[in-house]
């Protein structure tokens, strides 16, 4: 079984967890808002297209990343070099489907990652493939 979808956004890497002392003596950890932001937007354009099921084994997949193209850049630049890293990206989208395309990010035993600079400031986002292998 295989599974695409295409989220439209701004990409944000996973940003390191947040603490934040209770005032019953506990520590709460968060996720940064523009993380969360980010699940959420990923989360909600995938459950409009979320499989029947849940992919399970093995999985294969693809993540491409469409970042928006910082207008004082010169056009002989073609790789988006800077920051984010893709690992952080991948972070955060591996998070945002879960429970909607797997159970858990673990399953993923192969996986690609690109990222390119959108043509325009409205095709920022990813492109997901994953698919399930034999």
């Amino acid at each position: 079984m295989k599974f695409e979808v295409r989220v439209y956004g701004l990409p944000v890497p996973q940003g390191r967890p947040r603490a934040a002392r209770m005032p019953a003596g506990g520590i709460r950890v968060y996720d940064p808002p523009k993380s969360r932001d980010w699940k959420r937007t990923v989360m909600a354009q995938t459950l409009a297209v979320k499989p029947e099921r849940l992919l399970a084994g093995a999985l294969k997949g693809e993540m491409d990343f469409y970042l928006p193209r910082p207008k004082s850049l010169p056009k002989r630049v073609v790789y988006p070099v800077k920051k984010p890293d893709v690992t952080n990206l991948v972070k955060g989208t591996e998070d945002a489907l879960k429970g909607i395309a797997f159970a858990d990010d673990s399953q993923i035993v192969s996986l690609r990652v690109a990222k390119h600079y959108a043509t325009d400031e409205a095709s920022s986002g990813v492109y997901i493939r994953l698919e399930e292998l034999p």
